[in-house]
């Protein structure tokens, strides 16, 4: 299994979080996911965290953050909260799906395209029947031209 450099060093910072935790919450999470954890973390790496500091003031690394999300959602919270988490997930993804929806909906996109395709049909239409007007029209300009003096 190939691990990227920084999820190792997440994993270092994530043991960091897990030895803080009280025993109880601790021994929510099976034996086999810390042993792996310790397992593959970066043995160079050092984590170093202000304990004066709260824990919503820890610096994490993103990894770090993402690993424990889903180490809280999986073994740390209740059944409840659980599924109100999953159904704000769920919310957030929906509303990021429609924002791309509405960004990259296709007849969007080309609407503008088509508009300008028509203003430029419109102007060359025009510009065609006034080259292509008839004899007998040109005739009655000149005459009209004539007669009225311009």
């Amino acid at each position: 299994m190939v691990i990227d450099s920084n999820y190792k060093k997440a994993l270092v910072e994530v043991e960091a979080v897990l030895d803080c935790l009280n025993i109880e919450d601790y021994n929510k999470i099976p034996k086999e996911i810390i042993n792996k954890i310790k397992e593959n973390k970066d043995q160079a790496y050092k984590y170093e965290y202000d304990k004066s500091l709260q824990f919503d003031r820890w610096n994490f690394m993103d990894e770090t953050k993402a690993i424990l999300y889903n180490l809280s959602k999986k073994y740390l919270i209740s059944e409840e909260e659980r599924l109100k988490l999953i159904q704000h997930e769920i919310t957030e993804q929906n509303k990021i799906e429609d924002e791309k929806k509405k960004k990259y909906d296709a007849n969007d996109l080309f609407k503008t395209e088509y508009a300008k395709d028509d203003t430029a049909k419109s102007i060359e239409t025009t510009e065609t029947s006034l080259r292509k007007e008839s004899p007998i029209k040109k005739f009655f300009v000149r005459i009209k031209n004539f007669l009225f003096g311009q």
